[in-house]
């Protein structure tokens, strides 16, 4: 008879490997359909446990802070300079806009020249600047630029070409006699008299002070003398201003000068119907260094006309450079900054210590001995006392009140200026 316990223990032990089986077989199941799941989710366990990597957050920091400052289409605007912080810098060539006209700027090599020519700013009143209108324009009468009255645009002079200028037909006592009766022939053969270059010192003063007398009627004033080729009369329109008379009267002058032949103070206090005297000529200038004096002169060849002359400063060494130039394009400015290329010290417009004065005009040398000469001017000064010396950097100073005179008078393209030994 079989024992109990035995029985029990006999039916259970072969049993036992199938349920570990069962056990085994399930446990993998379980891990198998875990791990599809997992795959399937796209994550790792192993992986989501795991430290992240330096270089991972480095890259994802470095994405957010360009995404974080990089401007917006909107705000893009906002990053770049406006145009007057673009133009803050006009006091040095290298800092002026390349969108801005040269008007005055030297060349870059300029302060590595011999003279070190004087640097005029960009910045100052544009030799184009108009005053207000006088009134308005009748009904129906058309002031704009276009029009009948419009001067067409004058072409460049060749100052190469200028005729040769005429000898004297009479002696300096005939011309002279002839101031009071027939101021105009005497201007002209005191004119050829003097540039004759055949007077003796005192007799060319004496000349030239004849000449002075004669135009403080003929040139300077408001009287018109109707033999005079130099001058004309125009009656002021409704509409007008002076710069536009300037235009429509075909001055080849600013149009201060009218100002100044004909008395004004107020270039907006002028009337319809008053009769103005405007000049008709062209103005050139001869600056002789041995002399220390401009000559100002208007007309050509053998018609030219002496109008003026001017005691001058010159450039230091003997800086100045000779022969022929004109103006350099949109180089005339009133009232310039001026920084200087030596010192690196800027003035600004309207400062009492700006060496140059209130009026620049810039020079190139148009001939084969200055072609390069393109750093130098005629301006005013703060220091009268240097005129007759030579104390610029190269280039040709006035005192104030005569500078004007040559601002006025000379124009791009049309004016010539001869500098001689």
């Amino acid at each position: 008879m079989p024992f109990t316990g035995s029985a029990h223990s006999g039916n259970r032990t072969p049993s036992t490997p199938g349920r570990i089986t069962w056990v085994i077989a399930g446990a993998s199941t379980l891990f198998l359909v875990a791990s599809v799941l997992w795959w399937m989710s796209g994550s790792s366990p192993s992986a989501a446990q795991a430290t992240p990597s330096p270089t991972t957050d480095t890259q994802a920091s470095a994405v957010e802070v360009v995404e974080t400052n990089a401007p917006s289409t909107a705000d893009a605007s906002t990053t770049a300079p406006t145009a007057d912080a673009a133009s803050a810098g006009a006091g040095s060539t290298e800092s002026a806009p390349a969108t801005q006209p040269v008007t005055a700027l030297e060349s870059p090599d300029a302060a590595s020249t011999a003279s070190g020519a004087l640097t005029p700013a960009t910045r100052g009143t544009s030799v184009n600047a108009e005053p207000v209108i006088v009134s308005a324009p009748a009904t129906g009468e058309t002031i704009g630029d276009k029009g009948p009255d419009s001067p067409a645009p004058q072409p460049a002079r060749d100052p190469l070409a200028a005729a040769p200028i005429a000898a004297p037909t009479v002696d300096l006592p005939t011309a002279l006699g002839m101031v009071g009766t027939d101021p105009i022939a005497a201007r002209l053969q005191l004119t050829r008299l003097i540039d004759s270059g055949t007077l003796a010192p005192d007799a060319k003063r004496q000349a030239i002070d004849a000449i002075a007398t004669v135009n403080g009627s003929l040139f300077f004033s408001s009287t018109v003398n109707p033999a005079d080729a130099l001058m004309t009369t125009y009656t002021i329109k409704s509409g007008d201003a002076l710069s536009k008379i300037a235009r429509k009267a075909g001055m080849a002058a600013d149009w201060r000068m009218i100002m100044r032949l004909n008395g004004i103070k107020d270039p907006n206090r002028i009337r319809a119907g008053q009769v103005l005297k405007v000049p008709t000529c062209t103005f050139h200038a001869v600056v002789n260094k041995s002399e220390y004096r401009l000559y100002l002169y208007a007309g050509e060849g053998s018609d030219r006309v002496l109008v003026a002359t001017y005691p001058v400063g010159l450039g230091e060494h003997n800086s100045t450079p000779t022969g022929a130039f004109m103006l350099k394009p949109g180089s005339k400015l009133v009232n310039p900054e001026w920084r200087n290329p030596r010192t690196g010290e800027f003035f600004k417009a309207d400062d009492p210590k700006n060496p140059i004065g209130e009026r620049w005009i810039g020079l190139q040398g148009v001939d084969a001995g200055n072609s390069k000469a393109m750093s130098y001017g005629i301006h005013g000064t703060t220091d009268p006392a240097s005129i007759g010396k030579q104390a610029s950097m190269g280039c040709v100073r006035l005192k104030d009140a005569d500078v004007e005179v040559i601002y006025e008078a000379l124009t791009e393209p049309n004016s010539t200026i001869i500098i001689v030994p």
